[in-house]
């Protein structure tokens, strides 16, 4: 905010000027940033006419300006001691409050002028700084908004802005409010990829990443970008970013990463030795490891998949994911009994993760064992109470016991925590369509295409269910895109490649 003083503090003196004097002067000097030839000069004017609000309010923004803060606070206090309401000096002494770092009494400044004057645009931005490090990011915006476009000017409060926006989940906002950063503010505009990615827009992300070529660590510039280019799914640009950063920095992670991207891309003996090399640069980090095995598996192979697992716990005694994911490539081979024992292993390691009792319940809905399974979901549940997981299992146990309209709570509190769940929110459209409420499963099985539009079981139940309601132009659609022949997922039933995916 330093930078954004001079402009706002000058702008306050305009119409104030008097025909050529010492106070015209004054002005000048403090326009042309000169603020310590205008001090003596006011200082003059004030000793013949202390009452001079003109005068005084000019000294302090003077002082202000020469970083004599405390001496400037006086100036402004003594204009409004004469007049209360004298909106200027108002205006000027909540700058150099929050100059002075005091933003309670600069909140309390400011919201005096803002009863004077509703709309002063100076208030407003001072108070969306104020909210914004209060962490009120919906006032923080309110104010930002009606600062007209001053909050625009200074590239860490754009930042500000794009962080209330981002709070706010008003995406569209924060990303054109980037726009007004500077082309070489490398690392505004590398954070700037961070908060984008957080909140998965990683296209946006990717190109503040671009937009910061002398970022100072050119590893972790390029690493994210990199990254986000993967989760965007552009897997050329993300290999492309990797290739030639791993060759400098032969890390783990970034291994890892351009692994996952030739596995997108088609490149799967690539895919192998790059996840392999993440393996033996970084033996000790477990994802490392989780990935390389699904490699394994998406090609079926299960036996190397085995033998990953087997390195990886001499490694990490403590990887209880890995032992998950052991005990589901034997659940896939049909060996459940061995599963079973894998899964109560990592349950030993990390008794409190809700993903080892997921496991076991998926192996109980496996075995058609689904009492089992609600009780001990219920019993998780009672102590934790906003697990995703947790709530999508049971309800899939709920509703393979018949408990329908168990399952229907369970599985609206799922994808209430999780809204681009999309295996729990298919089974509660298809729950919610046999029960006849044919509405409301529609407008699941939509929202589960908006998170995933490949999703087979979403297409094929909402198309069900568009015939039904006679629109079959848009359940031809749908049916298309299924295509015949193709091998439908039973929606009611959780299944073991789920929890690969998951663990993953």
């Amino acid at each position: 905010m330093n930078r954004l003083l001079p402009a706002l503090i000058i702008s306050a003196i305009s119409g104030l000027c008097q025909p050529v004097s010492d106070y015209a002067a004054a002005a000048s000097y403090v326009r042309s940033g000169q603020p310590a030839a205008a001090i003596p000069l006011l200082e003059r004017i004030l000793a013949a006419t202390p009452g001079d609000l003109k005068a005084r309010n000019l000294l302090g923004i003077a002082l202000l300006n020469s970083d004599r803060r405390e001496d400037s606070a006086i100036q402004f206090k003594e204009a409004l001691r004469i007049d209360p309401d004298f909106q200027p000096a108002l205006r000027n002494l909540g700058v150099g409050e929050m100059a002075l770092g005091r933003r309670a009494d600069a909140k309390r400044t400011f919201e005096r002028l803002l009863k004077l004057a509703p709309a002063d645009p100076v208030a407003h931005l001072y108070m969306g700084e104020i909210s914004f490090g209060e962490g009120r990011h919906a006032e923080a915006l309110s104010h930002y908004r009606q600062s007209g476009d001053l909050h625009l000017k200074d590239p860490p409060v754009v930042l500000h802005f794009v962080r209330s926006a981002i709070e706010a989940k008003q995406y569209i906002a924060a990303e054109q409010a980037l726009e007004h950063l500077p082309p070489g503010a490398a690392e505004m505009h590398f954070e700037a990829g961070l908060l984008l990615a957080g909140v998965q827009r990683f296209e946006p992300a990717a190109r503040q990443f671009l937009m910061a070529p002398g970022y100072p660590d050119r590893y972790q510039a390029g690493f994210n970008l990199a990254l986000v280019y993967l989760r965007a799914r552009n897997y050329q640009a993300a290999i492309q970013t990797a290739e030639p950063l791993v060759r400098d920095y032969p890390k783990g992670e970034l291994y890892n990463v351009l692994g996952r991207a030739y596995d997108g891309a088609g490149r799967t003996q690539e895919a192998y030795d790059a996840l392999r090399a993440a393996t033996k640069t970084d033996p000790q980090e477990e994802t490392n490891y989780l990935d390389l095995m699904s490699l394994c598996l998406s090609h079926e192979n299960w036996d190397l998949s085995l033998q990953i697992a087997d390195v990886a716990l001499n490694h990490i005694a403590g990887a209880w994911r890995v032992q998950l994911q052991r005990g589901a490539v034997l659940a896939m081979q049909g060996k459940l009994d061995d599963a079973a024992r894998e899964f109560a292993a990592a349950s030993r390691k990390a008794p409190d993760a809700s993903l080892t009792l997921a496991a076991l319940a998926v192996l109980q809905i496996e075995r058609k064992e689904p009492e089992q399974a609600v009780q001990a979901l219920r019993g998780y549940r009672a102590g934790h109470p906003k697990d995703y997981l947790v709530d999508w299992f049971l309800g899939e146990a709920l509703a393979q016991s018949g408990a329908e309209q168990e399952a229907v709570e369970a599985l609206q509190e799922a994808v209430r925590l999780n809204a681009a769940g999309v295996p729990p929110r298919v089974l509660l459209g298809k729950l919610l369509a046999k029960r006849g409420d044919s509405e409301s499963a529609m407008r699941q099985f939509e929202e589960a295409l908006k998170h995933s539009p490949s999703d087979v079981g979403a297409m094929y139940q909402l198309a069900l269910l568009y015939r039904k309601a006679g629109n079959t132009k848009r359940a031809e659609e749908l049916m298309a895109k299924v295509g015949k022949g193709t091998s439908v997922p039973d929606a009611s039933q959780v299944t073991v490649r789920d929890l690969v995916r998951i663990v993953r």
